[in-house]
């Protein structure tokens, strides 16, 4: 009873994870039974009670199902449901497009802040990842639209885009330490993703030059910018704030984008103030990876600070317990299809024995 209890918690019930050819299968699939089921529906009770009336009801009745797919089926992120999930979404909009109509408002952001409880409702209802990285997207474009109004807006942008990048960093690695926001720990990391990215692209000089040369129509080359040396600071130093992160918390995600804000800073300081020509630079940077990456394939074979080019070892307690399965699975095996049996022999002298 205590070797079934281990293996019932260690074999729990999981949900639904194809390999991806599969799912994308699966994805398009539920697609095409989403617009058939609208067609149907459509074709059934007719435009008499509007387009968008039908769509919103249309989108409650898939939701209820889906709901029942994702208890019954285990689905969670199989290509099923990530389809219907965005065909809900999809349903949702004739309306909220004729509400803004109707008003008569020429503000294209309302109509975005009109969009947004749907997506947090969705995002908090089914945690999927894209939709949770289109309400952080959605948020951003509000912010800035509202900053572009005013000269003082424009001005500000980059510390505003910074501090929403901050802010929902924060909140992200708040929450994704709780256990109980496990179901929603794909979308907290691409929205967390994102917020990093938008942090140090808000802070990097090049774009926030160009940027400010786009936004005022200013003729190329774009002039300097006021507190240049705060955006050379930032560009500089985000990347190693991102590298110091990803090695003192073992963090792959920090040390990939640590190293790839490196890169760009480097094209950046190349694009103002160049120094080689461009096949020394690619030459010398290659040769410099090369050499880095070489060196430290061969010190990090033995671990070092937590970090090892080796791969990871399995679990010895769930490798022997599979072990014990296996080897239960085929003791109690007596028979095969091509009528050979198994058990009653002798080996010996590898299996030169008689009765082998």
């Amino acid at each position: 009873s205590e070797q079934w209890s281990e293996t019932q918690r260690l074999h729990a019930a999981v949900p639904y994870n194809p390999n991806p050819f599969i799912k994308i299968g699966l994805f398009v699939f539920a697609h095409v039974c989403f617009l058939f089921g609208g067609s149907f529906v459509f074709l059934l009770v007719g435009t008499g009670a509007g387009f968008a009336i039908t769509a919103l009801l249309y989108a409650f009745v898939v939701t209820f199902l889906l709901i029942h797919f994702i208890r019954q089926k285990q689905l969670h992120f199989s290509g099923i449901d990530n389809a219907l999930i965005y065909g809900v979404v999809g349903a949702t909009m004739p309306l909220i497009f004729e509400i803004y109509e109707a008003l008569r408002i020429n503000e294209l952001w309302v109509g975005v802040l009109f969009c947004l409880p749907v997506l947090v409702i969705v995002v908090y209802s089914f945690g999927e990842p894209l939709v949770a990285l289109g309400t952080f997207l959605c948020g951003l474009f509000i912010v800035a639209a509202l900053l572009m109004k005013h000269p003082l807006g424009k001005a500000l942008l980059p510390f505003a885009l910074m501090l929403y990048a901050g802010g929902f960093f924060m909140i992200t690695e708040k929450l994704s330490q709780k256990p109980s926001t496990f179901y929603w720990k794909s979308a907290l990391y691409w929205v967390n993703t994102a917020s990093l990215v938008l942090f140090y692209l808000a802070g990097n000089y090049g774009i926030v030059r160009e940027a400010n040369a786009e936004l005022n129509g200013l003729s190329s080359p774009s002039p300097e910018i006021a507190f240049a040396g705060l955006f050379w600071a930032f560009t500089l130093l985000i990347p190693a704030l991102y590298l110091y992160g990803g090695f003192r918390r073992r963090d792959r995600t920090l040390l990939f984008l640590g190293l790839l804000g490196i890169v760009v800073s480097i094209l950046t300081i190349r694009y103002y103030h160049p120094v080689l020509p461009v096949e020394w630079s690619l030459l010398l940077g290659g040769v410099a990876a090369t050499l880095i990456a070489y060196a430290l394939i061969h010190q990090l074979k033995t671990p070092k600070y937590g970090f090892s080019y080796a791969p990871e070892k399995e679990d010895s307690e769930r490798l022997s317990l599979e072990t014990v399965v296996v080897s239960q699975i085929t003791k109690n095996i007596h028979s095969v299809e091509n009528g050979v049996e198994f058990g009653g022999g002798d080996f010996a002298g590898g299996g030169a024995g008689e009765k082998y």
